[in-house]
């Protein structure tokens, strides 16, 4: 009986991961040898393209000649993601789509596009708002600005004045968005994790002392049966972006949700801490059908 090869991935990080006690890198390693894949995790920093008359990738100074069969991008690193794209190796999540998920204004752009409710959003190149502007476009004295590549929820401010959204543009760095503030919403949000065009988790992250709940920010987490209209928004906000792993955060507004960022790259230790464990299984069962298809 032919034994069938195992299908070969990178798993790509930034540096900084490996210090954090906390890291999943075994238990990735782990998860992927059950499906039957060998998974290698490595570091953006390790690795280098060479665009010229002899193109190629090198990892440590050697130049990779086995090329991984997937790659996941746990960086935003979209110039490794474009090379290894071109020569035909499947990369989750593909850098067409990092880069929207990246920029929060391009992904309300095609989340609009879709038709998906998402909190009005306004964006100035160099930064030149005036409030007194938005305050009316917003309806309310009280609104958001947040930095346009931001993640882990640093560089959030809710402001209140003309001096205090001057403070938080500069906070920004001027690289900013304004965004219209759900009140109903404020210390608590779903997010929720598609992979494969299925919603596969979600949890409802809360704070009682802050606008923000993300857990990097000292929210806290609690379990969250998912409304079949919260998955729905939570695959079409992916599948909008081409993220085909992705967190969705939901806002609560009426009797609904809107769709407030796509992070293409998602952590799943929240989940973890609602006793679901299975983000990973989930993750290489779907690559392990995918490249296995070809």
């Amino acid at each position: 009986m032919q034994t069938m090869e195992p299908v070969t991935g990178w798993i790509i990080y930034p540096r900084y991961t490996a210090d954090r006690s906390d890291n999943a890198f075994g238990w990735l390693v782990g998860e992927a040898a059950a499906a039957g894949m060998r998974l290698e995790v490595l570091f953006v920093e390790e690795l280098s393209v060479v665009y010229g008359t002899r193109c190629g990738i090198f990892h440590k100074g050697r130049e990779v000649v086995q090329m991984p069969e997937f790659v996941i991008m746990r960086t935003y690193d979209t110039v490794l993601s474009r090379y290894f794209e071109r020569l035909g190796v499947r990369v989750i999540n593909t850098a067409a789509a990092m880069e929207l998920c990246k920029n929060k204004m391009l992904t309300h752009e095609v989340l609009v596009a879709a038709g998906l409710p998402t909190p009005t959003t306004v964006y100035a190149e160099g930064a030149e708002y005036a409030y007194p502007e938005l305050a009316e476009r917003f309806g309310s004295a009280r609104f958001i600005v947040k930095r346009t590549d931001g993640a882990k929820g640093e560089d959030v401010y809710l402001v209140n004045g003309a001096r205090e959204m001057a403070s938080a543009v500069e906070q920004c760095g001027r690289h900013c968005i304004c965004q219209e503030f759900i009140a109903e919403s404020s210390g608590r949000d779903v997010r929720v994790w598609v992979i494969g065009g299925r919603a596969v988790g979600a949890v409802m992250r809360y704070s009682q002392t802050s606008f923000l709940s993300n857990y990097s920010q000292g929210g806290s987490v609690r379990a969250f049966d998912l409304p079949e209209e919260a998955a729905r928004l939570a695959v079409e906000s992916a599948a909008a972006t081409g993220a085909e792993f992705a967190g969705i955060d939901l806002l609560f507004r009426g009797d609904g949700f809107t769709v407030n960022e796509v992070n293409g790259n998602a952590g799943f230790r929240t989940l973890s801490r609602v006793g679901r464990n299975d983000i990973p299984k989930e993750l290489f069962s779907y690559i392990s059908g995918i490249v296995r298809q070809g």
